[in-house]
C-alpha cells in the first residue's frame, strides 16, 4: 500500500482536515470536555483547554509521517471550527 498521509477531504456537508494548532479551543468546547462523549473514545476527558492544545500540538508533529491519518471533522456551515475528529489508530 501507498501512503499517502492525512490529505484534506470533501464532502457536500463536510470538511475533513489536519489539524492546526488553534484548534484546541474549539475541541475543548466541542467534545473533549464532555464525559458523555469521551465514554466512547479512547482517551478520558480532557480537563482543561491546554490538554487539548498538548495532544493537537502532538498530531500536528505527526504529519510529517506518510502512514499518519487524523482529521478534524468540520461542517462547512460552522465556518473552519471543529466539531469532532476521526483517525486511523492501527495500521498494519
Amino acid at each position: 500500500m501507498k501512503h499517502c498521509g492525512t490529505q484534506k477531504l470533501e464532502t457536500d456537508r463536510l470538511v475533513l482536515r489536519r489539524y492546526v494548532n488553534e484548534d484546541a479551543a474549539a475541541m475543548y468546547k466541542n467534545w473533549a470536555s464532555d464525559k458523555e462523549v469521551t465514554k466512547f473514545l479512547t482517551w478520558p476527558v480532557h480537563s482543561s483547554q491546554r490538554v487539548s492544545q498538548n495532544i493537537i500540538d502532538d498530531w500536528v508533529k505527526q504529519y510529517f509521517n506518510e502512514n499518519y491519518y487524523h482529521w478534524a471533522i468540520v461542517l462547512k456551515d460552522n465556518g473552519d471550527e471543529p466539531i469532532g475528529d476521526i483517525a486511523v489508530v492501527n495500521i498494519k
